[in-house]
């Protein structure tokens, strides 16, 4: 019975330090911190998010957008945040795309900065660049107009942030399109965006099956020399 408190405690404390740990992302084509570009491909948890896409640049604004070093996986939460720099200062535009890999059934975001908003949709299909259906959610074609899986629009003011899209059924990959804009007296040096990692078993979730596995085979292996 000790030898099974004992299994018992230890995997009590193995899922306390689960909960606590956040993994940092991986990055190729940038590091952490710095500009991506088409080239970079970032990877948290059981998502990989990549094909970025800097578009429209307006007001002055450089049309720069880095990664943070703070972007990681949560293994407690299961959750992927990525944190976003668009180095927007006051009445400045700038539209950006990418694609996520790996299963998400919602969208949610946070952001930061003053008098800035950013428009957020999520799809199922390839986003246009150009022409009338440009920025929308498409049919499978390409040719018309659909609603997107979830659309969300966050100001720096919006209370309870994040806020979160409507669920939507898991979908790999999901294209994202966001227009990040400030206005008067404005300026937005970070945003934060949030997945659910429905693609990977967490890790908090094998601790405790493995931690019960191994309880039951000791108390079976007890009652056998009993």
């Amino acid at each position: 019975m000790k030898k099974v408190l004992a299994v018992v405690s230890l995997s009590l404390f193995s899922l306390g330090a689960a909960s606590a740990s956040l993994v940092p992302c991986t990055i190729t084509g940038a590091t952490l911190g710095g500009q991506i570009s088409s080239s970079t491909v970032v990877t948290c948890g059981g998502l990989t998010f990549e094909n970025f896409n800097i578009l429209n640049a307006a007001g002055g604004a450089a049309g720069i957008v880095d990664v943070l070093s703070g972007s990681s996986y949560d293994t407690s939460l299961g959750t992927v945040n990525l944190q976003l720099n668009p180095n927007l200062q006051a009445n400045q535009d700038v539209q950006l795309m990418f694609e996520v890999v790996g299963g998400i059934s919602q969208i949610d975001m946070a952001v930061g900065g003053q008098n800035a908003t950013v428009t957020e949709r999520a799809c199922a299909n390839p986003i246009a660049t150009s022409g009338s259906i440009a920025f929308l959610c498409t049919n499978t074609a390409g040719t018309s107009s659909v609603d997107p899986l979830g659309q969300i629009t966050v100001s720096t003011g919006t209370p309870n942030q994040p806020v979160f899209s409507t669920p939507f059924t898991n979908t790999s990959p999901v294209y994202i399109f966001k227009d990040i804009q400030t206005g008067a007296g404005g300026a937005l040096s970070e945003l934060t965006q949030s997945f659910e990692s429905t693609g990977t078993p967490e890790p908090v979730s094998m601790v405790l099956l493995g931690s019960g596995l191994l309880g039951l085979g000791l108390m079976r292996r007890r009652s056998r020399k009993n």
